[in-house]
C-alpha cells in the first residue's frame, strides 16, 4: 500500500477524528458493496472543525484498505497541509474545491464509476420512472457532460450544474453523490446504482415499459421528503453498517 504520514487520534482534534473514521468506514462499505473502481474514484470529506479544509485518500490506496490515519487534510486550494503528505490525485483536490467548497451542506461525498451508472448515463434518457429508488432519485439528480480537462472554465460549468443536486451523473463516466453525513452519501450513491442496475434488467427484457405516472412521481417524491419511516439519508442503516465493519474490518478506525 501507499505509504502515508501518521494521524492518530491524539495528533488532531476529537471532531476531526471522527469525521476520519467516517471516511474511512465509508471507504470500506463501498468496497464491500462492490463499488470501487481499483485505487480510482474518490470519497471525500469535509473537516468539521475546519470547514474550508477537506480530507482525501493517499492516490493508490484501495478502498478496501482505509484507515481513519491514512486521510490526508487538505486546504481550501487543494493542496496538502503537511507538505510531506504522499501523492495525491489532483483530480479529488479539484472534486473538494468545487463540491465541499461550494455546497455548505455536504461533508462528505462519493465519486464512483460504476458500471450500471455509466451504462444509463450514456443514453439521452437517462434514469427512468421504473421503480422507487428512481422515485425518490429523481427529483435531487443532475446530469453534466463528460469532459476529461478540468480547468478552471470547466470547474465553474461544473458547480452551477450540481445547483442545488444532491447527485450529479457524469454522462459516459460515473456520478458524484453528496450527504450531509457519510450515512447519506453512501445511500445515495448505493440506491443510485439500484435503480441503474433495475433499469438495464428492465429495458433487456425487451418489453413494453410500464413507466410510473408523473403526478404520481411528484406525490410519491413530496411524501418520501415528509414521511418519518422514509429516512433516506442512511441513517437507519449507518449503525447497521458500522457493526457489520466493527465485526468484519475494525483496523478501519485506526
Amino acid at each position: 500500500m501507499t505509504a502515508t504520514l501518521a494521524t492518530s487520534s491524539r495528533t488532531c482534534s476529537d471532531a476531526e477524528w471522527q469525521a476520519r473514521v467516517d471516511l474511512a468506514a465509508l471507504f470500506r462499505i463501498v468496497a464491500h458493496y462492490g463499488m470501487s473502481d481499483l485505487a480510482n474514484g474518490a470519497i471525500c470529506a469535509r473537516v468539521p472543525d475546519q470547514p474550508d479544509h477537506y480530507l482525501v485518500h493517499p492516490y493508490g490506496m484501495f478502498w478496501e484498505e482505509a484507515r481513519a490515519s491514512d486521510m490526508v487534510k487538505i486546504n481550501a486550494d487543494g493542496q496538502p497541509v503537511d507538505p510531506d503528505a504522499p501523492w495525491l490525485n489532483d483530480g479529488v483536490q479539484n472534486l473538494c474545491q468545487w463540491i465541499l467548497g461550494s455546497r455548505n451542506d455536504a461533508n462528505f461525498f462519493v465519486h464512483g464509476h460504476e458500471e450500471e451508472v455509466m451504462a444509463v448515463g450514456s443514453i439521452e434518457d437517462g434514469i427512468l420512472p421504473l421503480n422507487q429508488p428512481a422515485v425518490y432519485l429523481g427529483n435531487i439528480t443532475g446530469y453534466i457532460e463528460y469532459e476529461f480537462e478540468e480547468d478552471d472554465a470547466f470547474g465553474d460549468h461544473f458547480v452551477g450544474q450540481f445547483s442545488n443536486n444532491q447527485i450529479l451523473i457524469s454522462r459516459n463516466h460515473g456520478y458524484y453523490a453528496l450527504g450531509e453525513t457519510a450515512a447519506a452519501a453512501f445511500f445515495r450513491a448505493y440506491f443510485l446504482r439500484q435503480t441503474c442496475s433495475t433499469q438495464i434488467k428492465t429495458l433487456s427484457m425487451g418489453r413494453e415499459l410500464h413507466l410510473i405516472d408523473p403526478q404520481k412521481v411528484a406525490r410519491y417524491q413530496d411524501q418520501m421528503a415528509a414521511s418519518e419511516h422514509y429516512n433516506y439519508n442512511g441513517k437507519t442503516e449507518w449503525p447497521g453498517l458500522i457493526r457489520m465493519l466493527d465485526k468484519r474490518d475494525a483496523d478501519y478506525a485506526t
